[in-house]
C-alpha cells in the first residue's frame, strides 16, 4: 500500500502523537510506503528555521522525514498541481498551493490513501474521494 503524508501528519509526529507515531510505525512494519511531498518538506523546514532552536528543530525534522521517500515537484507534479488549482477556482473552492502539491503528488505516486488531519483541503479534488483519512479513520480500516 502507498500512503502519502500531509505535512499536518509529520508535525504531530515531531509533537510526539503517541496515537499518530504508533500509525506510522504499524505502516512501516508492514512493508507500506509512505509518501510525503517535497512541499511538505519545505514547510516543515521553514517552520523549523524559525525556532529559536532553529539547529536542533532541524535536524530533528530532517530525521523524523528521512524515513520516508520523497516526492519532488517535478514537471508532473506542477501540471497536475496547476490542473487542481484550476479545477478548484473554477469550482470556487481554493486551498493553498502547497496542499494542491501534496494532492498532486498523491495522484502521481499512485498513492492509495493520504493522511491529514484538514481532510477539507483535499475532499474537494474527485481524484481523491474516498482516499483522504485523518489518523484515527485510518487506524480503524488498518484493523
Amino acid at each position: 500500500m502507498r500512503i502519502v503524508l500531509d505535512t499536518t501528519i509529520v508535525v504531530e509526529i515531531d509533537r510526539k502523537n503517541e496515537d499518530t507515531i504508533n500509525l506510522i510505525k504499524k505502516l512501516i512494519a508492514k512493508d507500506h510506503i509512505i509518501i510525503i511531498s517535497t512541499a511538505t518538506v519545505s514547510e516543515i523546514l521553514t517552520g523549523s528555521y524559525l525556532r529559536k532552536d532553529f539547529s536542533k528543530a532541524v535536524l530533528t525534522a530532517k530525521q523524523i522525514m528521512g524515513q520516508f521517500l520523497w516526492t519532488d515537484l517535478d514537471s508532473s507534479v506542477a501540471e497536475k498541481t496547476a490542473q487542481y488549482m484550476a479545477y478548484l477556482i473554477t469550482e470556487g473552492k481554493i486551498i493553498e498551493y502547497p496542499d494542491a502539491v501534496i494532492a498532486a503528488s498523491f495522484k502521481i505516486e499512485d498513492a492509495d490513501y493520504l493522511l491529514t488531519l484538514n481532510k477539507s483541503h483535499f475532499e474537494n479534488l474527485p481524484d481523491l474521494k474516498g482516499k483522504v483519512h485523518t489518523p484515527k479513520e485510518f487506524a480503524k480500516i488498518m484493523k
